[in-house]
């Protein structure tokens, strides 16, 4: 009985959280009855004779609940609550649908009805108790092991500072003064701070600075710094994943060489980033992470762009570095 009385305290706590919707269409006004004096007849079962139905009652999902929050007992306690408050000593379930791709949680339809006082016995919150056992003890198995892997996926520390360096490609076509180039290798520096919360997603901050040189002299060198919103996942004890979408400030200098004016352009940027890292401690990880960069840049006037769609710098980045867990 504690153990009930546990479980459907639990249940009833987090149903309102999730808001349960519980609905009663009562045809006759009737003192409240006590709870556990409410008899419980299932959809294979019928009425006594002198049953007086007294009106309707249906519980159902009022979004996406998870399951263990809704199970068969804790929404039949709501069921048969809202019969004795109605007066009636005995509900009949009309219809119980299970878990299924429309909801994911319990949902009874019943009839609540007035029986002699004398055909009253037992007692409900222990015929609830048997009746969750019987109808939810794989499903009770089956949602356990769901939230203990819920908790395992979102352990995430919940501050990261990642440093990295890496290969880094300008994907984007680029004109030097002597040539064209449809891509270039370079290198990148990472530097990234996360707060996590322990849903998995959080918020970060982004400082990346990119370089590459050319045949010619010729040079580009990027900074960019901005906010970004970051999901975030654990697989096992020690692999963890992350992903991160940031829009802030870069800046863009060409280096021209040849003691022609250097060029420097502003503009915001777009960051798109993938980690996988492997927790070697508690304080301390190794991972790699992918970006893809994007900028837009201004049009020249003497010079013809109308074969670009995209006039800017798009940039790929493979850095490997460390994780700091604070």
């Amino acid at each position: 009985m504690r153990k009930f009385f546990l479980m459907g305290a639990v249940a009833l706590l987090t149903g309102c959280s999730t808001a349960p919707r519980i609905i009663a269409d009562v045809t006759e006004v009737l003192p409240s009855q006590p709870v556990e004096k409410v008899m419980i007849y299932e959809t294979d079962q019928s009425m006594p004779d002198n049953a007086r139905a007294i009106g309707k009652v249906k519980v159902t999902d009022g979004g996406m609940t998870p399951t263990y929050k809704c199970m068969y007992g804790g929404m039949l306690t709501l069921a048969v609550k809202k019969t004795a408050e109605s007066g009636g000593n005995a509900i009949h379930i009309d219809e119980h649908k299970t878990p299924n791709l429309a909801s994911t949680c319990h949902r009874i339809w019943g009839t609540m009805y007035v029986v002699p006082d004398s055909m009253v016995s037992g007692n409900a919150l222990e015929v609830i108790q048997q009746m969750e056992e019987e109808k939810d003890k794989e499903l009770l198995a089956m949602t356990h092991e769901q939230i203990k892997r819920r908790e395992q996926m979102f352990n995430n520390p919940s501050n990261i500072l990642k440093m990295s360096i890496g290969p880094s490609w300008i994907t984007s076509e680029i004109q030097t003064p002597t040539r064209a180039y449809k891509n270039k290798m370079g290198f990148c520096v990472d530097i990234d701070y996360q707060h996590l919360w322990k849903s998995g997603l959080g918020v970060g901050i982004n400082y990346l600075y990119h370089s590459t040189s050319f045949d010619e002299g010729y040079s580009i060198k990027m900074h960019y710094i901005g906010p970004s919103i970051v999901a975030s996942m654990k697989f096992g004890d020690n692999w963890r994943m992350d992903a991160s979408l940031g829009l802030g400030y870069s800046v863009c200098k060409e280096d021209n060489g040849y003691f022609i004016e250097d060029h420097s352009e502003s503009n915001l940027g777009v960051l798109a980033q993938l980690g996988i890292e492997y927790m070697l401690s508690k304080s301390i990880g190794i991972g790699i992470q992918f970006n893809g960069f994007n900028m837009r840049m201004k049009r020249p006037d003497d010079i013809n762009t109308s074969k670009y769609d995209f006039y800017g710098i798009k940039r790929l980045d493979a850095t490997l570095g460390l994780r700091f867990y604070l």
